[in-house]
């Protein structure tokens, strides 16, 4: 707990704070625009450092600069931004002189519309009187917020004012002071045609503060009228006040011709909850012509009430694609484990089956996946349910799809490996790999290596995962073992070099071009010695290169764990190796990541070199600014020549490199 002496320390630092602003309050009323120093900041610092018991002698002074006659416009309505924060009834008088001021009224009401007490409703009712029309809006805005019902009569007045700005905020006002005396004011007035708009709203707002008849009274005058966004509205209000009523309205809304009217009114059926809606929909439903019955049934959908559910389900049939598509969407949102068969016997469409399986894949609930394993038995289900299956994530499917890799129906085995591609994972790669090995057809073996690595890049353990495909390598087919060694430059590891070694010792061209390509890709130093080793030796002048290449790879490689020292060596036997430009501006790129003087060397000598230098450059350029820290002096000459350069990046980096150099040498 804080000591009772920080207590008064922080007493003491806010008093000598109110002291030292001890004439902020007379600045301010002498405040104009754009003044400097600005005072207002000063007063918005000391009324947050004072504490809410000590706001009354703030105040005293803010009703100063109100009711000064020699106070600023503008510094009268800085005090009125401050009054709406701290102010109270003592106020009141000071602000009320204000409300008929064409530009402070803003300001003032906004203080009394705060305080929420009678004196202040009566001193703005009291202005509206005198106030010019510009204030009244306001005023009656105001007036409107605070529900004052003694505002009625003179809002009343106010709604018959020959200027509609006026006259359009005092219906408004009436609508939100609401009560069946505001009813019977809005449903007897004959405002202009352009301020009916303004009297259906208020009507709408109205209803809200009412209940019983004079709720379905006010609701059925806006229900009569011309205006359709309240129309709607009170359409929706009604069914609060008298859901049999509104039922019967939403019907015939429904059934018409009024287009706004009827998609106002569907709207309202599916965000309105409750029995009775729900089945004089249902009765609607079966009645209504074939063009409406998708949009009926998209709003039961909606509403959520599975007590529509029998009735959508129907319709999951129809010969009617949009009626059916509807039906099946719906069904989806209503359903759980039951509809999952009717879901399923719908998609007898590319466009149906589309619907179906996005229709399941939000399902949720137990049992939806047992009852998609299940229909994976049915021939005339089956590649609608393995493809909901997918979309649902039913992991448990894993077991029946792999039975169905047998199936006579090519598409069925396409999509059987789709399946597997999305849901099985590293566990289950040693069943999968059993199935790939016995394939002989050439397209289901595309598929199967498709599958094989989706899910080897979806492991977490990858090195396990490969160790389970590895396992087969000796029983797979040509093309499989293909896809092995392919993966083997992902994994990296011990296992996987061995296999792309053994592969370069067979016979086997095919196979020995696979694992060079692989090592070529490999993602550390580990495949560094046999790739040369390839660069060296290897009997075609391509294989040479592609080896040299995934050589020089390695030796820039971040992921390498490599020293300085250890690639600038690589890179020199590489540099050793080749007389072809081409690997030299891969060699000269590769030498940014030795961050030693020795690479910063080599690269000096090719800095002019027609057909090295752009590369060398770059690459000096970033290597400089790497080593800037670490070697200062030596890096400055080579710093200064690249700012010269006609590359402008090269340039741009050598002058920031020399800029940060000058910087760590100033004291």
């Amino acid at each position: 707990m804080m000591s009772n002496r920080i207590l008064a320390m922080l007493a003491t630092c806010i008093l000598m704070t109110q002291v030292s602003f001890g004439d902020v309050w007379q600045d301010i009323a002498g405040y104009e625009y754009g003044d400097a120093p600005n005072p207002c900041e000063q007063a918005e610092l000391l009324l947050q450092e004072t504490p809410v018991n000590q706001y009354g002698p703030v105040e005293q002074k803010l009703i100063a600069v109100v009711a000064s006659k020699d106070a600023t416009q503008a510094g009268k309505a800085v005090a009125c931004r401050f009054l709406q924060q701290i102010g109270s009834d003592k106020c009141i008088a000071a602000v009320s002189g204000l409300l008929s001021d064409e530009i402070l009224s803003d300001y003032a009401r906004l203080v009394l519309e705060r305080l929420k007490s009678a004196e202040a409703d009566k001193a703005m009712r009291d202005a509206l009187e005198q106030a010019p029309d510009i204030a009244k809006v306001g005023i009656l805005a105001s007036l409107g917020e605070r529900r004052d019902i003694k505002a009625l009569t003179a809002a009343a007045k106010l709604a018959n004012s020959a200027n509609s700005a006026v006259a359009e905020a005092a219906i408004q006002a009436i609508g939100k002071i609401g009560g069946r005396e505001a009813a019977r004011c809005l449903s007897s007035m004959k405002p202009a045609k352009e301020l009916v708009p303004a009297q259906m709203q208020a009507m709408v707002a109205c209803v809200r503060s009412l209940s019983g008849s004079a709720a379905v009274s006010l609701c059925e005058k806006v229900l009569a009228g011309p205006w359709d966004p309240c129309r709607t509205a009170a359409l929706r209000e009604l069914t609060n006040a008298d859901a049999a009523k509104a039922s019967d309205l939403i019907v015939a809304a429904i059934k018409g011709n009024d287009l706004k009217l009827r998609r106002g009114a569907l709207g309202i059926v599916a965000d309105t909850k409750g029995l009775r809606m729900t089945r004089s929909m249902i009765d609607l439903l079966k009645v209504l012509p074939t063009e409406r019955k998708a949009e009926m049934i998209a709003a039961l959908g909606a509403r959520a009430d599975t007590k529509a559910l029998g009735s959508i389900t129907g319709y999951l049939q129809s010969k009617d694609a949009v009626i059916r598509n509807a039906a099946i969407k719906a069904a989806g949102k209503l359903g759980d484990a039951g509809v999952v068969k009717l879901l399923l016997y719908a998609a007898d469409s590319p466009e149906s089956e589309a619907a179906v399986t996005k229709a399941i894949a939000g399902m949720k609930g137990d049992g939806i996946d047992a009852v998609l394993v299940e229909s994976l038995g049915y021939r005339n289900l089956r590649q609608a349910a393995i493809r909901a299956c997918i979309a649902h994530g039913s992991t448990e499917a894993v077991g029946d799809l792999l039975k169905l890799l047998k199936d006579r129906d090519a598409d069925v085995r396409k999509d059987v490996w789709a399946g597997l591609a999305a849901l099985a994972d590293a566990d289950d790669m040693d069943s999968i790999m059993n199935a790939a090995i016995e394939i002989r057809d050439a397209k289901d073996l595309v598929f199967a290596e498709g599958a094989i690595k989706e899910i080897f890049s979806r492991s977490q353990d990858r090195g396990k995962c490969f160790q389970a495909i590895a396992d087969h390598y000796k029983a797979a087919t040509e093309t499989l073992k293909y896809a092995i060694l392919d993966l083997g430059a992902v994994t990296g590891d011990s296992i996987a070099l061995e296999l792309e070694r053994n592969a370069l010792t067979s016979r086997n061209k095919k196979l020995y071009i696979r694992a060079l390509r692989a090592l070529a890709k490999w993602p550390n130093k580990s495949a560094a010695e046999d790739i040369l080793t390839q660069a060296k030796t290897a009997p075609e002048t391509v294989d040479r290169i592609i080896a040299l290449r995934g050589y020089i790879r390695i030796a820039g490689l971040d992921s390498a764990d490599l020293s300085a020292a250890e690639r600038v060596k690589m890179l020199k036997t590489a540099l050793g190796l080749t007389q072809r430009n081409n690997e030299k501006k891969l060699i000269v790129s590769a030498l940014q990541q030795a961050k030693s003087l020795e690479s910063l060397d080599m690269l000096k000598k090719y800095i002019d070199d027609p057909a090295l230098g752009a590369e060398a450059q770059m690459s000096a350029a970033n290597l400089i600014w790497d080593m800037r820290k670490k070697h200062p002096a030596e890096i400055a000459p080579i710093a200064a020549q690249l700012a010269k350069s006609k590359n402008k990046a090269v340039a741009d980096k050598a002058k920031k490199t020399l800029a940060e150099l000058k910087k760590a040498k100033a004291p």
